[in-house]
């Protein structure tokens, strides 16, 4: 679950690099709106896998980590979507993450499409 948090960090990193890169105002406000609702999913995992679990020690300043960085946003919405689906199989996943991950999912589909245009 810790890699999948590292991995939604570097995507929310990855649109702000494509934001302030980009010259056309356009693609500047999809990168704005391809950011939306990923500190909500970070924020949602990091309360209820690890806080729950009484498991805060892991927080620490390097959680972003630079090889989980990819600026093809459509290349890293797809590597979240396959991890997910991993993440979702694993049988020590309880109901209210597999809920939680499948709503992410989801997004992550219509973020997917969003990148595509």
């Amino acid at each position: 679950m810790y890699e999948l948090l590292q991995h939604l960090i570097a995507l929310k990193y990855s649109c702000k690099i494509n934001h302030w890169s980009t010259d056309d105002y356009s693609r500047h406000l999809l990168f704005d709106r391809l950011n939306e609702d990923i500190d909500d999913w970070i924020d949602k995992i990091a309360e209820r896998y690890f806080m729950a679990t009484e498991d805060k020690n892991i927080f620490k300043a390097n959680i972003l980590n630079p090889k989980f960085i990819e600026l093809d946003i459509v290349k890293k919405c797809l590597q979240l979507i396959e991890y997910i689906e991993k993440v979702v199989a694993d049988e020590e996943v309880n109901q209210g993450m597999v809920s939680l991950l499948t709503d992410i999912e989801s997004g992550l589909l219509n973020k997917l499409a969003l990148a595509r245009l």
